[in-house]
């Protein structure tokens, strides 16, 4: 009989976690990708063999999450994309700044004011190449699935998760295609 995710010691969730990060950075070797690789292996070592509640819900679906085929492959490609770490550090302040205040206001994507927005995180004079780029990495990173990996290691850990991002960089892509058609 095989164990369900809720039965597995704290070591079995571990090499769970393991398993997954190991297979996603596969053949991974640059310092950015290890420091996220060392984010997404973090699980409490407190973590109860029988834990409850609300710690208890986020390990079953993030065990559910982490075997999926499909999400696997998306950070993958995530992984293996540029602009990587230190663009996305950068870049993420200015996107939940303007785009986020942008989602709260109720501004439309295609309007005037989210032209306007749009050139306060997206330089008037990047070429299009670079453009086409940056879409690109959006779609990667305006994933509900990955932001709600992030949210339930925190649960986990105990700790506060960060705002949501994905809204609004989702919103920086819709304005974006708005603004280049």
């Amino acid at each position: 009989m095989t164990s369900t995710p809720d039965q597995l010691s704290v070591q079995q969730r571990q090499d769970l976690i393991d398993d997954f990060v190991a297979t996603v950075f596969d053949g991974v070797t640059d310092p950015d990708g290890a420091i996220v690789a060392g984010w997404m292996r973090e699980l409490p070592t407190g973590l109860a063999d029988d834990p409850t509640g609300a710690r208890a819900a986020a390990w079953l679906e993030l065990a559910e999450l982490v075997a999926d085929t499909a999400f696997r492959r998306k950070l993958r490609t995530m992984v293996l994309s540029d602009p990587r770490l230190e663009f996305g550090m950068n870049i993420r302040p200015l996107v939940l700044a303007h785009a986020g205040d942008a989602v709260e206001r109720g501004v439309a994507a295609g309007s005037p004011e989210a032209r306007a927005i749009v050139r306060r995180i997206v330089p008037a004079d990047l070429p299009a190449e670079e453009t086409a780029a940056f879409v690109r990495w959006l779609e990667l990173v305006a994933d509900a699935r990955v932001e709600r990996y992030w949210q339930l290691l925190a649960t986990l850990n105990g700790t506060e998760a960060g705002p949501p991002a994905v809204p609004a960089f989702t919103w920086l892509l819709a304005a974006l295609r708005a603004v280049s058609s």
